[in-house]
């Protein structure tokens, strides 16, 4: 039976992964298994780790890695932690493919020990690229030199990979996984929902995910300050949920526990919250703000208006869903007042159009990985440029 570890360190990695997940164990002769590590494991962001034990994955182990830091060299050396703890992991159990997942440390340090001990690499969300400073997007490219196969989610993210010198067997094009549970995810009534969640809304509503960049770490409480500043003067109620674990997000975070504090019309919506819960509030949501990547995959296949402020995410590929801003307070307002009541522009979202597939990726992989030959062409890396 065909063994396939995955490595997750966030709630919103494992929320992009659980369906391939479940597509694997759903498959004759391969089974899934899951390392929880990272912010899964801090009760600062929430312990996601007990969804994903709710969930009912096996769990292969915990890696208890990420300090507790808000500096850009706390999260190299919790990465150091992390590889130390896989590299031994995977010599002991000897999966048959591990999964590198995206472009945070957990897909650099899953791919450099799967890469030197000799498994084959998975990566999923190569060739996507963003033109924003961010460390994740030399991560991301990284990661696909390391690895054996790529799961990309669009054919302009097929080039990218093939230009990296990738040969084209290994590239295969099977759309953003985050997209499959939005589309298998039922419907929830208002009563249980908001029950569960804590809190209903007067009214339509903007749900507000901004993370830290690294590259103005230090600024980040401050950037929080001025979104929530904007909103605030839009006048509709605010759903806010806590940021990554990159550094800068400790400032972040203190912004947003002082204005859900003081602020009547601003409320903590979630550190972690099921993924049934996430996407039936973003079903009901008028617009989604910050600079989550949720706005550019998933949020256009619910027909969601998105607010993206600042760098982080401008350039890479996106729907028509999608309004960028600059970090300023009139034009953060300007814009979310037009994603709410510009009746035409909403009704363009509607239609639900993604660049980023269908909501089958999981499927597509999970096949793909059954019917991949493990085999010394596999392993053996010839680049084409």
């Amino acid at each position: 039976m065909r063994h396939v570890l995955f490595v997750s360190g966030s709630r919103a990695e494992y929320d992009i992964l659980r369906s391939v997940i479940g597509a694997i164990d759903a498959t004759d002769g391969m089974r899934a298994s899951v390392v929880i590590t990272g912010a899964h494991l801090a009760p600062m962001y929430g312990h996601s780790a007990d969804l994903i034990e709710a969930d009912g994955v096996t769990v292969a182990a915990r890696l208890e890695t990420l300090l507790n830091t808000d500096t850009p060299s706390g999260r190299v050396k919790s990465a150091a932690i992390q590889l130390s703890g896989l590299a031994d992991l995977l010599v002991d159990r000897r999966p048959d493919f591990v999964v590198a997942p995206m472009d945070r440390e957990e897909a650099i340090t899953t791919a450099l020990a799967g890469a030197y001990v000799g498994i084959p690499v998975v990566h999923i969300g190569g060739g996507d690229t963003a033109e924003d400073g961010n460390i994740d997007n030399s991560v991301r490219d990284a990661v696909t030199k390391l690895s054996h196969l790529h799961m990309v989610t669009t054919e302009r993210s097929a080039e990218r990979v093939r230009r990296l010198g990738e040969e084209p067997w290994r590239v295969h094009v099977v759309g953003a996984p985050g997209l499959d549970r939005l589309v298998a995810e039922p419907l929830l009534d208002d009563e249980t929902l908001w029950a569960e969640l804590g809190h209903q809304p007067a009214g339509p509503f903007v749900v507000l995910i901004q993370h830290p960049i690294i590259t103005s770490a230090d600024e980040s409480g401050d950037l929080m300050e001025m979104t929530m500043r904007a909103l605030l003067g839009v006048g509709r109620p605010v759903l806010v949920g806590y940021p990554n674990s990159d550094a800068g997000s400790q400032r972040s975070i203190a912004v947003i526990d002082r204005y859900v504090a003081r602020h009547p019309d601003v409320f903590f919506g979630y550190r972690n919250v099921e993924r049934r819960l996430f996407v039936n509030l973003l079903r009901r949501a008028h617009v989604l703000v910050g600079n989550s990547s949720a706005g550019i995959i998933e949020a256009p296949l619910l027909g969601l208006p998105v607010v993206n402020i600042g760098p982080r995410q401008v350039g890479r590929e996106h729907s028509g869903n999608v309004l960028f801003v600059d970090h300023d307070e009139a034009a953060i307002a300007a814009a979310v007042r037009r994603a709410m009541d510009d009746e035409g522009f909403r009704a363009s979202v509607a239609a639900g159009d993604s660049v980023y597939g269908d909501g089958t990726a999981g499927r597509r992989i999970a096949a793909i990985l059954r019917d991949q030959p493990i085999d010394a062409r596999l392993l053996w890396k010839v680049a084409t440029y």
